[in-house]
C-alpha cells in the first residue's frame, strides 16, 4: 500500500487467486482474484503451503514441507499485457512480482510494453545459480531476467536477499550494480555448462530502473533500495492511512 510520504490519490492493486480473502480492507488497496500470467484465460493451479501462500501454476520441482498435500484450484488468468492496456491512463510507479516462478514467464510475455507503459521500476523474485523451486518455470536471473530486461529499456540495479527491502544487508556480492550482474553471469555461465535447472530453493529480489527514469543522485544502497520501498498492509500490522478528507479530493 502507499507510504506515507506517497500522494493519497496513490493506488494500490493486487492479483490474488488464492488469499486474496485474507487481506483486510484499505481505502488505498484495490484487490483483483486473479493470476497474472503470460495468457488470459482459465488455469489450475497447485495450492501449497500455509493458506495456500504458496501456492503456483506450476509443480514444486522437489518435496518439502511446505508443498505437501497439495490440491487443485482452476483459477482465472490475467495477461500482463492486458493489465498494462487497462491501466493506460495511470502512471504506474513500481511493479512487484511473487508469481512463484512464473515471474519471468508473466514479465517477459509483455516485451517492451513496460516500457512503452512507461513502468519506471519493478521488484521481480527471481531464482539464482540455475536453481528451480517449480517445474517448467524459466526463472533464471542470468540466464533468463538480466539479458531480458536489458533488452526491453530497463537497467538492473542490485540483487537483495528475500525479506531485505529495509535496507539491511546490502545487495549480494556481484550483483551491486549492472556492470558487475554481467560480469558475474559471465563467470557463472562459463562454469556451469548445464541448462537443466537444478530442484532447490534459492530466491531472491532484482531491483529494475526504466533507462530513461532518472537515475537516484544519492548510488548508495540505502538510497536506491528507497526508491523501491513499498507499505505493507495486513491484519496483524495495517498499512499507513490518509485522513478521509485526503481520499475525498480523489477521483
Amino acid at each position: 500500500v502507499p507510504n506515507p510520504e506517497d500522494d493519497p490519490c496513490t493506488l494500490a492493486i493486487a492479483f490474488e487467486p488464492i488469499v486474496g480473502h485474507l487481506i483486510p480492507d484499505h481505502p488505498a488497496l484495490h484487490v483483483v482474484p486473479g493470476a497474472v500470467s503470460s495468457t488470459s484465460g482459465l488455469s489450475a493451479m497447485n495450492i501449497y503451503n500455509l493458506d495456500g501462500r504458496s501456492s503456483s501454476l506450476s509443480k514444486a520441482s522437489y518435496n518439502a514441507r511446505w508443498n505437501r498435500n497439495s490440491k487443485i484450484k482452476l483459477v482465472q488468468t490475467i495477461s500482463l499485457k492486458e493489465v498494462l492496456d487497462a491501466l493506460g491512463n495511470y502512471e504506474i510507479d513500481t511493479i512487484l512480482t511473487d508469481m512463484q516462478g512464473h515471474d519471468f514467464t508473466g514479465i517477459s510475455s509483455a516485451g517492451v510494453a513496460l516500457a512503452e507503459h512507461n513502468v519506471k521500476r519493478l521488484v521481480t523474485e527471481v531464482s539464482n545459480d540455475n536453481v528451480a523451486s517449480y517445474l517448467d518455470s524459466p526463472n533464471d536471473f542470468c540466464l533468463h531476467w538480466l539479458p531480458h530486461m536489458t533488452s526491453v529499456g530497463y537497467e538492473f540495479e542490485g540483487l537483495l536477499r528475500m525479506l531485505d527491502m529495509g535496507y539491511n544487508e546490502g545487495f549480494v556480492e556481484g550483483y551491486g550494480n549492472e556492470a558487475e550482474a554481467n560480469e558475474t553471469c559471465r563467470k557463472k555461465l562459463r562454469e556451469d555448462k548445464n541448462d537443466e535447472p537444478k530442484p532447490g530453493l534459492n530466491e531472491f529480489n532484482a531491483l529494475w530502473r526504466l533507462k530513461t527514469e532518472k537515475k537516484n543522485s544519492g548510488g548508495d544502497f540505502k538510497d536506491i533500495v528507497k526508491m523501491y520501498h513499498y507499505g505493507t498492509h495486513s491484519s496483524k500490522k495495517p498499512g499507513h492511512k490518509f485522513s478521509k478528507e485526503d481520499y475525498s479530493k480523489c477521483t
